[in-house]
């Protein structure tokens, strides 16, 4: 065992080299913004996926948001499947908002790994729904103010934590403990199981849940412009002139619709998938994405995401045990050794804990792995890792909202005359750790005021965003 003037010495030297591993420079920094943007660009090709495209960039063709009626359902499905969220919202004569209601159902494990068994689950939680909320008593009835037509059917619009073409197709599941429905028309099989339950319910739209979460968004601010999500994965959607969606133009050059805007799905967590050196990739970065269930994919994403961070966290911490830098040789590790289990939750408290003595250290290592009697030094380490992970994050974050910011704000500045534009952003990663959050906003405030001048409102929205935003898009027929 070292002697402790040279042990803090050595915590100290690794600790810079850790620090500068992590550190993005102003040169990185412009060099992710530009090559995020110019992937953005290429996406709108009509053979961006024969080139080796990285991203998914499926346009969503969204309604008229701003005049939702009547009364509309909106469902939410988790990537996992774990959770089935539904909700609905009544607008009235004035398109705003008159009622909700919102229940949460959770899949039994039968019904997560076949799909037969998953839909028709679907299907009870919808008719559960219904009698619970008592919707079917209010169909054919007129109750709403002015000339509308009762309602034969409740509209349904589905959030799905997964890629989806625009034919409904779930595209990838090349994310960590998903649901199976690669290659599944999500509309045409609810639809199915919905007839043969004789429910009174029509699917009207299927969304990946950031375009839901970017359709609530316009719904409260027309002039929202992007939205992104930081959960257990990454994600954004902006809004884009349809005439640079090479694919959704005719071979005249012209669209059906010239001044029409859709929303596109970027998945942006694929970013570095086909080019990882665009990427500032630690050794620790490349261990955890090489023991990961899907390595070489979603590389952005396992730098940013909750489900990572905690992980990255986790690889520093045993290295410096490896190194004989961090605990005493009487502490049991076995617990802090196991993968994953280093939370990223964990890294807000201690982060956010200023105090000299690093206290909330040594709560979590003690109620959570059994470590106690932590030296002061060891605490400050534990708490500058953090400190410099969840610092990249923020610095990444707020690269992926200004190349997303760049893009949409040229068509959205055409488009509605140069007002101000508004950033929706949503996760639970943000809803942990505010620091991470403001840090990020401030990142990407201070690029754009050094390199394009514009400006932008950045909010932050609720867990229930998607859900609402798949009901106000059902309203919106």
């Amino acid at each position: 065992m070292p002697s402790l003037t040279s042990r803090l010495v050595k915590q100290q030297e690794m600790l810079g080299r850790v620090a500068s591993a992590f550190a993005i420079s102003d040169e990185q920094f412009q060099k992710i913004v530009s090559s995020l943007h110019a992937e953005l660009t290429s996406g709108l090709q009509k053979n961006y996926k024969r080139i080796g495209g990285e991203l998914h960039m499926s346009p969503s063709f969204i309604h008229n948001y701003a005049s939702p009626n009547g009364t509309a359902l909106g469902m939410a499905i988790e990537a996992s499947g774990k959770r089935i969220r539904i909700s609905s919202a009544s607008f009235d004569s004035s398109c705003s908002l008159s009622s909700s209601a919102t229940q949460v159902f959770v899949t039994p494990k039968s019904s997560k790994h076949n799909t037969s068994s998953f839909f028709n689950y679907i299907a009870f939680c919808i008719r559960e729904f219904l009698q619970t909320n008592n919707l079917e008593s209010a169909l054919g009835s007129d109750s709403s103010s002015g000339n509308r037509r009762p309602q034969r059917f409740l509209p349904l619009g589905i959030s799905i934590g997964l890629p989806v073409s625009n034919k409904n197709k779930v595209a990838e599941v090349a994310k960590e403990d998903c649901l199976d429905l690669c290659g599944s028309d999500i509309a045409r099989r609810l639809c199915d199981t919905i007839l043969r339950s004789h429910l009174p319910v029509r699917v009207t739209s299927v969304t990946n849940n950031t375009v839901s979460a970017l359709i609530a968004a316009k719904y409260t601010d027309k002039n929202t412009c992007v939205a992104a999500s930081f959960n257990h994965g990454i994600n954004a959607a902006y809004m884009e002139d349809i005439n640079n969606v090479e694919s959704l133009v005719s071979p005249s050059g012209q669209s059906t619709n010239s001044s029409f805007q859709v929303a596109i799905n970027t998945e942006i967590g694929r970013f570095g998938t086909r080019t990882p050196d665009t990427l500032p990739l630690t050794m620790w970065d490349r261990r955890l994405d090489r023991e990961s269930k899907h390595p070489g994919a979603r590389v952005l994403e396992k730098l940013v995401a909750d489900q990572y961070m905690g992980e990255i966290v986790r690889n520093l911490i045993t290295d410096f045990m490896d190194n004989q830098l961090l605990f005493s040789h009487s502490c049991d590790v076995r617990a802090i050794s196991a993968e994953y289990s280093f939370h990223t939750a964990y890294m807000a408290p201690i982060i956010e804990d200023a105090s000299s003595e690093a206290k909330a250290v040594e709560d979590i290592f003690a109620a959570e792995f059994g470590i106690s009697g932590i030296s002061l030094a060891d605490r400050m380490i534990i708490r500058s890792l953090c400190e410099i992970v969840a610092g990249r994050a923020s610095r990444l974050a707020g690269a992926i909202l200004a190349a997303l910011v760049v893009k949409a704000t040229a068509e959205s500045s055409s488009a509605s005359g140069g007002s101000q534009m508004s950033v929706a952003l949503s996760g639970i990663l943000f809803d942990m750790n505010v620091q991470l959050y403001e840090n990020t906003v401030a990142t990407l405030e201070q690029y754009l005021a050094d390199h394009s001048g514009a400006t932008v409102n950045v909010h932050l929205q609720n867990r229930c965003a998607d859900l609402f935003g798949a009901a106000v898009n059902a309203a919106s027929l």
